[in-house]
């Protein structure tokens, strides 16, 4: 709770012209919000790119729209996921798992050493199950485990109840067991 009140009091500032503030917003989501965009995209340069755009339009509604965001993590992941959704509408392509080089240079640069080490294999275990999930059942999978997200952040990027998120969730894990 602690983390939404200081970004409340970094909205405000930057509402008041410290641009500074949104700075303090952007160093504290950035990365989290670029892993968010990868694992859907295939080109890291989209996904740096889409970063940059989730946190413009950020800018941009703090700036012109002057309103209150209850809460900004929430409000940047939905922004992230409608910019996926445009990027892949505007390429003509459908949305892709991530090929197993690609998921492990993720992997490799989201842990130390010593955890690669131990997580190689069991990273390619769940890779490989989680490519044979529905996209919806991956993401949610991503957004709760991965980008550590609560269930009613979830709820308020997917638009829909904390109870339906947590019956999905569920869903999902016990897909994925039955995959492994």
């Amino acid at each position: 709770m602690n983390s939404n009140f200081n970004d409340k009091f970094l909205i405000l500032a930057t509402q008041a012209g410290d641009e500074e503030a949104f700075g303090k917003l952007y160093d504290k989501y950035s990365s989290k919000i670029y892993r968010f965009i990868v694992f859907r995209l295939n080109s890291r340069e989209d996904a740096k790119d889409l970063t940059s755009e989730v946190f413009l339009k950020a800018w941009q509604y703090l700036i012109k729209d002057n309103k209150n965001i209850d809460n900004f993590r929430a409000f940047l992941y939905r922004l992230a996921g409608n910019l996926v959704i445009d990027h892949y509408r505007q390429s003509g392509r459908e949305v892709q798992a991530l090929d197993e080089d690609q998921w492990n240079k993720i992997v490799d640069e989201t842990y130390s050493l010593e955890d690669q080490i131990r997580n190689k294999e069991d990273s390619r275990l769940i890779k490989l199950a989680m490519d044979k999930l529905s996209p919806d059942e991956r993401e949610l999978l991503v957004m709760r485990y991965i980008d550590d997200l609560d269930i009613k952040e979830i709820s308020v990027i997917l638009d829909k109840s904390s109870g339906a998120v947590r019956v999905a969730l569920h869903r999902a894990i016990k897909a994925l067991k039955g995959l492994i």
